[in-house]
């Protein structure tokens, strides 16, 4: 396994400027978050550490609230760029002694594991202090972890978002379902069940809601019926995008005939399931066809299950890379075989995006809307993943069809300007209802 031994070059990238043009009206913005967004090494911190560059570029004013869990420091680069980049930059502490403590008994109260572990009681009461010393357009949460510090400034601001983006109900079934172990599918079993509950209500105090796609309002609005409340009816949608400077096309001499890819955090348990789903039932099937295929797992912290493989049936397993656009660059295919993650895949926009041919399950496809058989294969079954996958390697130009395609849909829908300029105009939506609602109360 190649693994960097300290701080990879990819870790120093930050988000590129945006020039989007400065927004009509500058709104004063409370930005809250649970860790840190750089580096940006997880599909949240990428899209954090970019929607904070749009809000600059289009001369927001934004306070940013965050924790740091673990104690993990902030390199001097990167204070450099959070502070260059927002008003008041507050990074608080958030030890895992007393967070797991916490996330303990709000297990026992019947909360989301998840939620015990990352809501800060001094994130909370930070929140509430801004809110009152400054006077905010709006605040906004970004993931479910950040909801309880969002619910302490409710009535100090006009207009509150929750970003759930992804809901967490359909996370924790389809893991629950796929998990590799008979202890992981019990906890997030437990974990479903306390995340129906809590979905089902934390949207009400907000007046928005952010998801990714329907599938997420549709299980957020399925657990609202089970549990007999009103359905979820604030839902805007807020999706992602990819960094199509970065991860563009690059010499197609580059592409080494045989090799497949897939990319990811291969400690996220999501990844996971998939990274071992596939060597374990598909791997075996393509390398029965073609014994000169190589499968490479790239991506940071691989869980010792996935180290194991290194090394054997043509698997490479790389660790930490300076550049994952590099491997995918050299990728005859990607592959993303995700089936238990709900929300947006950036392994996969930024596969497309680099105009490489792709096979992706279904659930992997479900935010991006891409047109099976024109922009990528998609396949659910072993059998059925291993045939679309030897076909690309068989057909060059299929593939390299596929991939020019890929890469007109991203330009087209998923750079990150498009869905951020999107959010905005949700903003200023809601903040016109919000005074809307205080002139006709003062008129009466």
């Amino acid at each position: 396994m190649t693994a960097s031994a300290g701080p990879a070059p990819g870790l120093d990238r930050l988000p590129k400027p945006m020039q989007p043009g400065l927004a009509p009206r500058p709104l004063t913005i409370l930005f809250l978050y649970s860790r840190l967004p750089l580096p940006m090494t997880r599909g949240d911190e990428l899209t954090v550490a970019h929607l904070l560059e749009f809000l600059h570029a289009r001369g927001h004013t934004v306070d940013f609230l965050t924790l740091a869990p673990g104690g993990r420091p902030l390199r001097p680069e990167h204070r450099a760029w959070l502070e260059s980049r927002v008003r008041e930059l507050h990074i608080l502490p958030h030890p895992w002694l007393p967070a797991l403590l916490r996330a303990q008994l709000a297990w026992l109260r019947g909360r989301p594991f998840q939620v015990g572990l990352l809501t800060s009681p001094a994130q909370c009461a930070l929140a509430q202090d801004l809110a009152r010393r400054h006077r905010y357009d709006l605040a906004y949460a970004y993931y479910i972890r950040s909801a309880e510090a969002l619910r302490r400034v409710r009535g100090l601001v006009p207009v509150t978002f929750l970003a759930l983006q992804l809901s967490q109900t359909l996370n924790t079934e389809r893991l629950a379902r796929t998990a590799a172990s008979l202890a992981e599918r019990l906890f997030y079993r437990l974990e479903h069940a306390r995340m129906a509950a809590y979905e089902a209500r934390i949207w009400q105090p907000f007046t928005r809601t952010v998801l990714i796609g329907e599938k997420d309002r549709e299980a957020i609005a399925t657990a609202c019926r089970r549990h007999g409340v009103p359905e979820i009816d604030n839902v805007v949608f807020g999706p992602h995008g990819v960094d199509t400077r970065h991860f563009a096309p690059r010499d197609p001499q580059l592409v080494e005939p045989g090799l497949v890819v897939m990319t990811g955090v291969m400690r996220y348990a999501p990844n996971v399931e998939a990274a071992l789903w596939f060597v374990r039932e598909v791997w075996p099937r393509i390398r029965a066809e073609r014994a000169d295929a190589r499968l490479a797992l790239v991506g940071r912290d691989p869980v010792a299950a996935l180290r194991a493989v290194d090394g054997r049936d043509g698997i490479t397993v790389t660790g930490t890379v300076p550049d994952t656009a590099d491997w995918i660059a050299r990728a005859a295919v990607c592959v993303a075989p995700i089936r238990a993650a709900a929300g947006l895949q950036n392994k996969l926009l930024e596969a497309m995006a680099m105009a490489r041919p792709v096979v992706a399950t279904p659930e992997a496809n479900e935010g991006i809307g891409a047109v099976p058989d024109r922009h990528l294969l998609l396949a659910r079954e072993p059998e059925e993943f291993a045939t679309a996958v030897l076909t690309l390697l068989a057909d060059p130009a299929r593939a390299a069809d596929l991939g020019r395609n890929a890469r007109i849909f991203v330009e087209r829908h998923w750079t990150w300007e498009g869905p951020f300029l999107a959010l905005e105009r949700e903003f200023y939506r809601a903040l016109d209802e919000a005074r809307g609602l205080q002139r006709s109360a003062a008129v009466s």
